[in-house]
């Protein structure tokens, strides 16, 4: 079966791959041998038969001979007469296929004016019709999608280049030298408008001639140019259009009007400035491109008004981190003035108080009276005692004369001695010192932390580590108290959590990071971790 259906293969190939003015030829020749070659069987076999009744043999031998002479003569110039006849339809039906298929070549090499020529109204002539349709059709629909494929890569590459972590200036740069890449465009200039001020500045150019730079990089901001005072009249809206520049004028010499691409830069209710596009004097603008930087023009905006919320956001961060050192220093001066004041003032003024106790106790000789001093004595000497504790919690000495190792490990045992509670402490940082920043924060943060334990944990055991990791300082403070929802973290107004707003504040002020890990009945673990560079 395999093998009848490879010969029927063969032969299929052999005959379907025959020229079309060879089938043309052959079935015009077949008949006609098919016919000469029966009437000459005829002659010479049937007419014998009937030739013998009436001639002799030898005249009938002598006729049928003379009979197949004529009818092969008349066979051959028959077939030579179809061959011709064959060879003129052959050439009137395959010249137009041999357009078509000439035609459909150059297509397929690119040439997309190509089209058939029809040359008649026939089924061939209509088949020719539609092909140059549906050639048209093709083009029109390739056409379509080069230009999406166009707009679609430039968006794209402009959306990469804002992207990157780069200054504006430098993205719009980036984004010029894009969009002359693909428009035939001469040079592009970009002017942002500062909405707060209401003034204008270069902020990028691309391309830009020499000897045109003074005209628009060296130019003053005031008088404004005719396309920036379109911007602030909302005479073109958001649309691209053809500004008349004088300053072009100026640099051509020309009297006539000489033209730049404007595309206003809107967003969010804002104006933010114009691009201008200088195009190229051999290649003309056309609607598709002028389409297109509607477009792009639309796309930059947007990213001109990220970029000018992100610059409001830094500010407006920088004048917080501002105000929160200069709250943090003033916190931690008045803690120094408050400890001094409580040291030096009340501390002093009971301890002299106290002396003058004890000095009256002895000369005071009855037993009733000695012993409410005694009482009164206790009582300041333990006021004394409290000043200084709160004098101590105010401004650590500690801190600045041992460093942070000594002074935790001085408040976790203070603290262990006071409160009962089982704590574990570990520094690998010992000996080592700390910018006072650091060193502050870090302590005031170890502070509220084990404050906010004995307030809230519940908890039995507490570990505090200072270690030093890949990216800087960290401290842990871990507790099996508790603990609490997260889902409650700083910014649920009915518990503000001001302790842990206050230790992440220190820790964003220098740079770092505060994590808090909790579940309600798992404990509590606070880490903090300060950038090396800020540590040092």
């Amino acid at each position: 079966m395999l093998i009848i259906d490879r010969i029927r293969n063969w032969l299929d190939d052999a005959l379907l791959s025959v020229p079309v003015q060879a089938k043309i030829i052959g079935i015009s020749l077949v008949p006609i041998l098919i016919l000469g070659l029966s009437i000459n069987y005829w002659v010479t076999s049937g007419l014998s038969d009937w030739l013998s009744y009436i001639l002799i043999d030898a005249r009938v031998h002598a006729a049928m001979e003379a009979g197949r002479r004529s009818v092969t003569l008349v066979t051959i110039l028959s077939a030579v007469f179809s061959i011709f006849v064959s060879l003129l339809l052959a050439y009137i039906l395959t010249r137009p296929i041999l357009a078509l298929r000439e035609m459909a070549q150059k297509v397929a090499a690119g040439q997309s004016d190509a089209r058939a020529k029809v040359w008649a109204r026939d089924e061939i002539g209509q088949l020719a019709i539609a092909i140059n349709t549906m050639t048209d059709h093709l083009i029109s629909a390739q056409s379509d999608l080069a230009r999406k494929n166009r707009r679609l890569d430039i968006i794209n590459q402009i959306a990469l280049a804002s992207d990157e972590q780069a200054d504006i200036h430098d993205v719009l740069y980036k984004i010029l030298e894009k969009i002359l890449s693909v428009i035939p465009l001469k040079a592009g200039w970009v002017y942002l408008r500062d909405p707060e001020r209401q003034q204008f500045h270069l902020a990028s150019w691309y391309a830009m001639p020499d000897e045109l730079g003074p005209y628009f990089i060296q130019q003053p901001a005031d008088p404004l140019c005719v396309c920036q005072q379109n911007l602030l009249d909302d005479a073109r809206n958001s649309h691209v259009y053809i500004a008349h520049c004088p300053r072009l004028r100026k640099y051509y010499q020309v009297d006539g009007e000489y033209s730049h691409i404007s595309i206003p830069l809107e967003a969010r209710g804002q104006k933010f400035g114009i691009i201008n596009l200088l195009p190229a004097d051999e290649k003309p603008i056309s609607d598709d491109d002028l389409d297109l930087l509607t477009s792009i023009g639309t796309q930059i905006s947007d990213i001109v008004a990220n970029a000018w919320l992100r610059l409001k956001l830094m500010e407006k961060e920088v004048s917080r981190q501002a105000l929160l050192e200069s709250l943090v220093k003033a916190q931690e001066e008045e803690r120094g003035r408050l400890a001094r004041e409580l040291h030096d003032g009340a501390g002093q003024t009971l301890t002299s108080l106290l002396v003058r106790m004890k000095t009256l106790e002895k000369t005071n000789s009855s037993p009733e009276a000695k012993k409410s001093l005694i009482t009164m004595e206790e009582i300041i000497a333990q006021t004394i005692e409290q000043i200084r504790e709160l004098s101590y919690r105010l401004r650590p000495i500690v801190l600045e004369e041992f460093g942070l190792s000594v002074a935790l490990d001085n408040l976790v045992n203070e603290t262990a001695a006071t409160s009962g509670l089982e704590f574990e402490f570990e520094s690998q940082l010992s000996g080592q010192q700390f910018s006072s920043e650091v060193e502050v924060a870090l302590y005031r943060i170890a502070q509220e932390g084990i404050t906010n334990i004995l307030r809230h944990a519940h908890a039995g055991k507490v570990s505090l580590k200072l270690s030093r990791t890949n990216t800087g300082i960290q401290l842990c403070v871990d507790d099996d108290g508790i603990g609490f929802d997260p889902n409650r973290l700083p910014g649920d107004s009915s518990k503000p959590h001001l302790g842990l707003i206050s230790m992440r504040e220190r820790a964003e002020m220098l740079g770092g990071t505060l994590d808090v890990y909790t579940a309600s009945g798992e404990g509590t673990s606070i880490q903090v971790i300060i950038p090396m560079k800020d540590a040092s």
